[in-house]
């Protein structure tokens, strides 16, 4: 079962971001070892998945995030669906307990296999499961038809959001 990642005690840094109305940092090497494990995903004919660790700032817009790397672990997984592997989740949660101060989990991200980049009414109830109505974004990798796609929370509902991955 999922819970809700409680972050309410966490201080967010004002810090002005660097492109307007970009809710979505990544760095380059971070896209690299998504992609290249959804890449690995689709050797084994199985979806992926996995957390986005980074930093929640606050500017005159709002909340943004700024993603520095993922943590996986073992995984249940088929061509159409994944989740962590209930049995073995140690290496999960060594990468959380190592956390750095100000860091914290700023969403998720799992693949689908030639199906295109959206979120299913499954996604969307795990999303909430963890984060519920915190920031939290969802990155979705299509490693079959090469697409990858970010979402978050906005006024018209959970919809794609912009990215700036950043070197």
């Amino acid at each position: 079962m999922t819970r809700i990642i409680d972050c309410t005690d966490m201080t967010t840094e004002e810090r002005k971001r660097s492109v307007k109305g970009v809710p979505f940092f990544i760095r380059d090497d971070t896209v690299d070892v998504m992609t290249d494990h959804a890449d690995s995903g689709l050797l084994d004919d199985s979806e992926i998945m996995g957390l986005m660790i980074g930093r929640v700032y606050r500017d005159g817009e709002g909340e943004y995030v700024m993603v520095d790397r993922t943590v996986s672990s073992a995984l249940d997984a088929d061509e159409v669906s994944v989740r962590f592997d209930k049995n073995d989740m140690s290496q999960l949660i060594d990468s959380l307990d190592e956390m750095k101060d100000g860091e914290r989990v700023v969403g998720w991200y799992h693949s689908h296999l030639g199906c295109g980049c959206f979120l299913s009414d499954t996604d969307l109830d795990t999303h909430s499961g963890i984060f519920g109505d915190g920031i939290g974004f969802a990155v979705v990798i299509d490693p079959v038809l090469r697409q990858l796609k970010v979402f978050g929370r906005t006024d018209e509902g959970f919809m794609p959001v912009q990215m700036i991955v950043m070197e």
